[in-house]
């Protein structure tokens, strides 16, 4: 299975920037919560709003590795059968010509 690296390439890079874009607004908005030293209960829930908000990307970016991980897995075990295959081939090969090679003498 060949892999498309054309299309492959460009979307790796724009998950990249997408990233960084998603890191610096995390940093935006801990660095402006951080600027609160209140402890009143509005200053309070909008950090805990932030805190979800950061464990739902977290999540969503631990679900999306998984996946890909698993893709990978996959593609790994369908190269070894592959790879299995071509060397059982060869060896069948090996043994026939040995064998039409000494049939012939």
């Amino acid at each position: 299975m060949i892999l498309p690296w054309a299309k492959l390439i460009p979307t790796a890079i724009s998950i990249v920037e997408m990233a960084g874009s998603v890191l610096s607004s995390n940093q935006k908005a801990k660095a402006r919560l951080a600027k609160i030293n209140d402890f009143d209960p509005e200053s309070l829930s909008k950090r805990i709003e932030v805190l979800e908000s950061n464990e739902l990307k977290q999540a969503e970016l631990i679900q999306q590795m998984a996946q890909q991980n698993l893709t990978l897995i996959k593609k790994a075990e369908n190269n070894y059968k592959l790879a299995i295959l071509g060397f059982i081939i060869a060896l069948i090969s090996i043994v026939l010509f040995f064998i039409l090679f000494f049939l012939k003498l």
